[in-house]
């Protein structure tokens, strides 16, 4: 144990690994621990063709990335703004087939995940998407096949194997055991299918702290690639036990992106500065205050 070496690391060297044309995934659920200060890096490093593979319930980060012309194909089930509406970047990009939308359902994303993690082929579901229109809109993904015990008709669908994981925590030790404060929301399924895996989080704290509650680690360590230290890492998304979303800049994003004009919100806001200074130095500290949760 004495011999682990820290996996603590800058923004800048944590994403530099994702090249052009890489596979991401990002955890969270809507503006739930979503990975919006690594996101945001992705962004600043002008990547592009991207494919992203989200959790079955994604919105705000996806979006951003679309609009910053970082995306070439998406797998998806939902891309939303929750209560604010649509994704407009998504929704236009997706009209005008300037992105590749490979359309699935949650339980094929969930699946296909936990196949690439397992090292399975595919896996095998019940017939339930034969009821649906998946398999007309995707017949790459959804076959039909005999179950050989049965004899019943399953659908069989392919791994989902992200090149590089976004994921972050309340807190994390410097080895990468991240602990959630929000419960967990699949990050030991999307690690596992991942050939990297960048951590950040709002506090680092003492390994010693991690072993007291070991229950209450979320993901270990052994699973992670880089840790990074990102307080308002979701931000204007929440930090579920630490920060609440801040409905008054998600509003303000939705209407640069409502108009077509994210461009100049990435200008002001993400190209702006180094890391998110120009964005969390944008907010009055009251109402960043205000935010905080306990």
């Amino acid at each position: 144990m004495s011999q682990r070496k820290s996996k603590l690391c800058s923004l800048a060297e944590a994403l530099s690994c994702v090249q052009d044309g890489a596979k991401i995934i990002g955890a969270g659920a809507h503006y739930n621990n979503i990975p919006m200060v690594l996101v945001r890096e992705l962004v600043r490093r002008r990547v592009k063709n991207l494919e992203i593979i989200p959790t079955p319930s994604a919105g705000l980060w996806v979006d951003m990335l679309i609009a910053a012309g970082a995306v070439a194909k998406i797998h998806v089930s939902y891309i939303g703004m929750e209560f604010l509406g649509l994704a407009p970047n998504f929704r236009r990009a997706a009209e005008s087939k300037s992105i590749v939308v490979d359309e699935k359902d949650e339980p094929t994303i969930w699946h296909g995940l936990r196949a690439a993690g397992s090292g399975l082929p595919f896996v095998a579901l019940p017939p339930l998407q034969l009821m649906t229109d998946l398999p007309r809109v995707n017949p790459a993904v959804y076959k039909e096949i005999t179950d050989p015990f049965t004899g019943e008709t399953a659908v069989a669908i392919p791994p989902l194997a992200p090149d590089v994981a976004l994921i972050h925590f309340a807190k994390c030790d410097i080895y990468g055991n991240g602990v959630s404060l929000g419960g967990r929301h699949m990050e030991d399924i999307i690690a596992k299918a991942s050939k990297r895996v960048i951590v950040s989080a709002e506090e680092i704290i003492s390994t010693e702290e991690i072993s007291a509650s070991p229950l209450a680690t979320t993901l270990p360590g052994v699973l992670v690639d880089a840790v990074v230290h990102a307080p308002w890492g979701s931000y204007p998304g929440t930090c579920p036990g630490v920060y609440g979303y801040d409905r008054k800049h998600l509003e303000l994003y939705y209407e640069f992106a409502r108009k077509g004009e994210t461009a100049a919100y990435l200008e002001r806001y993400v190209y702006g500065s180094k890391g998110d200074e120009a964005l969390i130095g944008s907010v009055p500290p009251e109402h960043l205050a205000a935010l905080k949760l306990g």
